[in-house]
């Protein structure tokens, strides 16, 4: 029988093991590659001889003209193998000197412990050599110490200048997406003609303060997040509670967030600023996009359509995670890796498997945090007595505010009753022999001959202009 410390051992042997392949790899394996045969089986030397790569881990798991080299976990049947030892004269390698049998023994070692390659891509082209993916640089303000940093990215080709009324369009056509009113045309040309740099700092600052600005760089926003207010697919049912994410955008825009925190906020808003509830609404970033509700909510789990369902809904999920921070596009990782590419198949299901457990749907929210406070305090006072607890189990402040709102509730309810008022009332009946007469408290009395079937129209004429609710009594 294991013990605690033992299952914690086990778990940490579990852990360990991983890290220890791949160190063998880095710190023995990969030497003894670059070492005896990269020179023919490498990008960096420009040579693939029989097809075969050994630069990367797609290279060798493809294999060349003869298959895979290197079978993870059986080192029988691996070909690289088979050539160290030189068992078959065709497959001989190094072709002028054999390794030492240590150096074999390792790389046995190596390729029954799983044959772990860390190297997410080909050599030769490092994912930080590529231009796309080198961070951005800073632009450093001119020497004269004037305008603003981001006048050097321009200032090797600078435009002709404009008159006001073309400046005061373009502006109000980028930052709001609408045209300027006449009105404000007139003003801005007439600052110009006093102080133009003044009235151009001034107006940019007026369109950046407005609500407008928000709302119109929001939808540039939403489009790469594929927000949309119905699910899409066949059914394409709406989304009722969707536009609280929208209104998050906007509100992001106008006040300026940083864009570390608007990611942030985005994936993991409930686990980063839990002391935040208002932020709740930017979680809706990982369900903004389409949601196949025949499949995925109405198939029983388990089946293969559930299955395909679920994969390709966490696939749209990484994929607009990856194409909107990270600026790169997953889609292939899912079936195969490429060389030059970054992010490995490996890598791929390790995002896929960050939001494994997210599920999309409706989820309640304060956005007042004193709100949320509350409520999850008496929440737990309700579950308390829900028990079994007796009131008098709650601290003396507790049990006053409970009398305090149970009194309350039922002078509300009190009053309620007494805003009920009759409603004028009036009846026709099908048949002739039918009587209805209005009684003074306004209720009908039905006589006459009785019928087998009957009906009878009522009409209701209200004494309010609004009704909330109708009672028949």
């Amino acid at each position: 029988m294991l013990n605690a410390r033992s299952i914690v051992l086990l778990a940490l042997c579990v852990l360990i093991r991983p890290l220890e392949a791949e160190d063998l790899f880095v710190a023995k394996i990969e030497p003894l590659l670059r070492r005896q045969c990269y020179e023919c089986h490498s990008h960096s030397s420009g040579k693939m001889k029989g097809g075969l790569t050994l630069d990367s881990r797609s290279g060798w798991l493809e294999g060349g003209n003869s298959g895979p080299a290197v079978v993870p976990g059986r080192p029988a049947e691996s070909l690289m193998l088979k050539a160290l030892r030189r068992t078959d004269k065709d497959l001989a390698m190094p072709p002028k000197k054999p390794l030492a049998d240590a150096e074999i023994a390792l790389v046995e070692q190596w390729i029954a412990a799983g044959a772990a390659d860390p190297r997410p891509q080909a050599a030769g082209r490092a994912a930080a050599d590529w231009w796309a993916l080198q961070p951005l640089k800073t632009a450093v303000r001119m020497a004269s110490g004037r305008g603003n940093p981001i006048d050097d990215l321009i200032k090797e080709a600078p435009g002709p200048p404009v008159e006001p009324r073309v400046m005061i369009r373009r502006l109000t056509f980028d930052l709001h997406g609408l045209p300027p009113a006449p009105e404000e045309v007139e003003a801005f040309e007439l600052a110009c003609r006093r102080q133009p740099e003044l009235a151009l700092t001034r107006l940019v600052d007026r369109l950046l303060a407005s609500p407008r600005y928000g709302e119109r760089f929001a939808r540039l926003w939403l489009d790469v997040a594929h927000y949309g207010e119905s699910n899409g697919f066949g059914m394409d049912r709406p989304r009722m509670n969707a536009w609280p994410y929208r209104d998050y955008v906007i509100q992001a825009f106008n006040e300026d967030r940083p864009w570390a925190r608007f990611v942030q906020e985005q994936i993991a808003a409930d686990a980063l600023f839990p002391d935040e509830p208002r932020l709740l609404p930017a979680l809706g970033f990982m369900a903004a996009g389409p949601f196949n509700q025949s499949a995925l909510a109405e198939q029983t789990d388990g089946t293969d359509c559930k299955k395909i369902a679920l994969n390709l809904d966490r696939d749209d999920m990484v994929s607009t995670v990856a194409a909107s921070f990270l600026s790169v596009t997953l889609h292939c990782a899912r079936c195969h890796e490429h060389k030059f590419d970054p992010i490995s198949q490996r890598d791929y299901y390790r995002m896929q498997a960050v939001f494994a457990g997210v599920a999309r749907g409706d989820r309640d929210y304060d956005a007042d945090p004193a709100t949320g406070k509350d409520r999850a305090r008496w929440l737990a006072v309700r579950k308390r007595l829900e028990a079994g607890e007796p009131l008098t189990s709650l601290d003396a402040v507790e049990q006053q505010q409970i009398k305090a709102e149970l009194a309350a509730f039922e002078q509300r309810v009190l009053v309620s009753e007494k805003d009920w008022l009759p409603a004028k009332t009036s009846a026709t009946t099908t048949l002739p022999k039918t009587t209805v007469t209005t009684l003074p408290d306004g209720s009908l009395l039905f006589g006459g001959e009785a019928a087998d079937k009957d009906t009878y129209t009522l009409t209701v004429q209200s004494p309010l202009p609004q009704v909330a609710a109708c009672a028949w009594r």
